[in-house]
């Protein structure tokens, strides 16, 4: 496993060769890397911006970090704008870098640093990217009614579970654990984008959720969890003025 020392070189080697590139214009920095990180096992996250010969660079930045050491790249692409590389080193590193073109830059989370700026153009991106992220009346959230996608879902586990498809009705249950978290995320008014510090959430609602997860897999169990999760949905999302809480919405799990 990496040190923290060790992560910061690697860190220092990866924005010193990516600059080194024509094609690139900037390097931003993302995630908690921008606040010191959040522990030892954090990754390095970059966004990499570039002219518009997106795939040119992309394929300079990925044999620069073979020759860094990378044993393993995996190549990804978010849409024919936007490349993905993630490197994986022998002492366990592991890097996201996401490369784009100058003009596709965006801000999705409070959490970015300017590394690189080759003429100037990378930073009034991300100012005016950054301006219009702060305008979202709720940043991160996508705007849709979440107490019914909450009905609707555990509608379909109680439908499951009298089919005897216990599987699938675990994921239904599932996906009503994802909800209600997603409610006590913005409660806490942390970040939703790529949230996984879980941990960090308040202890109450963290035992109370923890206690949705059933010992057994069977159909009393099942409904027995949903109940749970239920009842913790349904306290949480009434604490946000966001969301509008109609019980009986809950009817229709009901039918």
């Amino acid at each position: 496993m990496y040190t923290k020392n060790e992560r910061e070189n690697y860190f220092q080697n990866v924005v010193s060769k990516i600059k080194g590139i024509q094609d690139v214009e900037g390097i931003i920095q993302l995630g908690s890397g921008t606040i010191g990180y959040s522990d030892r096992y954090s990754d390095i996250d970059l966004m990499i911006a570039t002219t518009e010969q997106v795939s040119l660079a992309k394929d300079f930045i990925k044999a620069e970090l073979q020759r860094m050491g990378a044993f393993y790249i995996k190549e990804g692409k978010f849409s024919d704008e936007i490349f993905l590389l993630i490197p994986f080193f022998e002492n366990g590193l592991e890097m996201n870098l996401s490369v784009l073109s100058t003009t596709h830059l965006n801000v999705k989370s409070p959490l970015w640093k300017l590394v690189f700026d080759r003429n100037g153009g990378v930073q009034s991106k991300m100012i005016e990217e950054n301006e219009n992220f702060l305008k979202q009346d709720q940043p991160y959230m996508k705007k849709f009614n979440i107490t019914f996608e909450y009905a609707y879902h555990l509608r379909k586990l109680r439908i499951e579970v009298r089919r005897g498809n216990l599987i699938y009705a675990m994921k239904m249950l599932e996906v009503l654990r994802e909800l209600t978290l997603t409610v006590q995320i913005l409660n806490e008014q942390k970040k939703l984008h790529q949230f996984k510090a879980y941990h960090t959430l308040e202890n109450d609602f963290v035992t109370q959720l923890m206690g949705s997860y059933p010992t057994l897999v069977g159909t009393t169990a099942i409904e027995q969890a949903a109940y749970t999760v239920t009842e913790l949905f349904k306290s949480t999302v009434m604490k946000n003025a966001m969301f509008d809480y109609d019980e009986q919405l809950f009817e229709i799990a009901e039918i």
